[in-house]
């Protein structure tokens, strides 16, 4: 096995712990700090897509990675439009939140489309790490930090969900557990796709551009707007903020570990 092709199976067995975080954490406090990880993956998100994602999948793919992302941003925004609202919001999956009880009768015959959604979704993911990864490391890095950092909120809001739809902690886990499986699956339709079709990676990338940035601007950033007191606006913004300077820091780093310039 290559080193590329270990990192890129590292950074998808990373995603899906952190996808079963839920588990590993109180409802009083997950009611407390939802909606700051959710600022926190907004700005970890948006921040990898601007400052290494997007420029790797223009550098790999020219012009057309300008096409391949407005294309999926517009495809997301129609399908939202058609479907419904973004299945997550994250504020009203929490624990103890003022919704959280009203949600309950409902909650039981959406799990079924949130977990079929969840791996959707996650095959993406997992496509967008292996051509990250495939294009450079750097590019790759910053791509599992921030579908990691978005995964967070994302799985422990839909634990939460499950727990209220009256699923038993173990049976929410090994559902999210199964779910977080599907990753793999678009990893490796990359890894063989990249041996078929030239320039596969630079397109995978592009897409996966629009779709975080559509997810960072419309799902997540607008939770900086909510709140009720001046501390859980504080909180959102001061995760925000840690999650646009971890990715930055992190390519920093990694640019001069590598020898590299921006």
């Amino acid at each position: 096995m290559s080193s590329t092709s270990l990192f890129i199976w590292l950074a998808v067995l990373a995603d899906g712990l952190a996808g079963l975080a839920g588990g590993l954490l109180s409802e009083r406090w997950l009611s407390r700090h939802l909606s700051a990880l959710v600022a926190f993956a907004a700005g970890a998100l948006l921040a990898a897509v601007f400052l290494d994602i997007f420029p790797e999948a223009v550098a790999t793919e020219g012009p057309a990675a300008f096409q391949w992302a407005f294309a999926s941003f517009l495809a997301l925004a129609l399908l939202e439009w058609f479907l419904g609202p973004h299945h997550h919001d994250h504020s009203h999956h929490a624990p103890g939140h003022p919704h959280h009880h009203e949600h309950l009768d409902s909650a039981s015959t959406v799990v079924p489309s949130l977990l079929a959604a969840d791996a959707l979704h996650n095959i993406g993911d997992g496509a967008a790490v292996a051509a990250a990864f495939l294009v450079s490391p750097q590019a790759g890095v910053a791509t599992a930090m921030a579908v990691i950092a978005h995964e967070l909120p994302q799985e422990v809001g839909d634990y939460a969900l499950l727990r209220a739809a009256g699923m038993p902690r173990a049976r929410a886990l090994l559902a999210l557990g199964g779910v977080q499986l599907t990753a793999a699956v678009g990893a490796g339709a990359v890894l063989l796709g990249s041996r078929m079709v030239e320039g596969l990676e630079g397109i995978v990338l592009a897409i996966a551009s629009g779709t975080f940035l559509y997810i960072g601007a419309t799902d997540l950033l607008p939770e900086l707007r909510r709140g009720s007191t001046p501390r859980e606006a504080r909180g959102r913004l001061l995760g925000f903020l840690l999650g646009l300077a971890l990715v930055a820091v992190a390519g920093v780093v990694e640019r001069q570990v590598m020898g590299t310039h921006p």
